[in-house]
């Protein structure tokens, strides 16, 4: 059977070459899943937010390095809405969804295992940084984008490949990394 070419396609194909009686709609597919998959990569979202003096957050970690705002995805939740969620609990900063953008998905590995992270830029946000999360981060601060190569202290790796996805070529020498640019639409 050939299949038709992608601008032949048209209700008659789609109707996969039968007429119906007028008013059947055709069937949806059946879809399964194989059971519960065992874990086998991390997923999640790196924040890049920025001030009105075009600083960017960073929050010194309990692990000793600086990192962006950002964490796992919920089951069901899209990198943007993970973004939104994640900034809010870390930082209680509240961001404008219509202003939030999937810049990029980067992948890379950590100890084995795939790490599959959005690079989500926030345009607008309301409130004030404040640490939410003290197990996990110190304090917050804003830094000029500029001072980010020499801060002398360890970036996390996956926050130093989403901020030179904003700005490429600003943290030369990274580890490698798998870059899936994002589309506007």
């Amino acid at each position: 059977m050939t299949h038709p070419k992608p601008e032949e396609w048209d209700a008659r194909h789609a109707r996969g070459g039968r007429s119906r009686p007028p008013g059947h709609a055709p069937s949806p597919p059946v879809c399964a899943d194989r059971g519960r998959p065992s874990p086998h990569a991390l997923t999640g979202a790196g924040v890049v937010v920025t001030d009105p003096a075009g600083r960017v957050l960073l929050g010194w970690s309990v692990r000793g390095v600086w990192e962006l705002p950002g964490g796992k995805n919920e089951p069901g939740e899209d990198f943007a809405a993970a973004a939104v969620r994640e900034l809010e609990e870390e930082t209680s900063l509240r961001a404008d969804p219509a202003g939030v953008r999937v810049r990029a998905v980067l992948m890379d590995s950590v100890h084995g295992m795939p790490r599959v992270t959005a690079a989500v830029q926030v345009g607008r946000f309301t409130g004030e940084a404040v640490v939410t999360e003290p197990r996990l981060v110190r304090r917050w601060e804003w830094h000029e984008v500029t001072d980010l190569p020499g801060l002398g202290r360890p970036l996390f790796t996956p926050s130093a490949h989403v901020l030179d996805t904003v700005w490429p070529g600003l943290l030369p020498g990274l580890p490698p990394v798998h870059r899936y640019p994002v589309a506007d639409a």
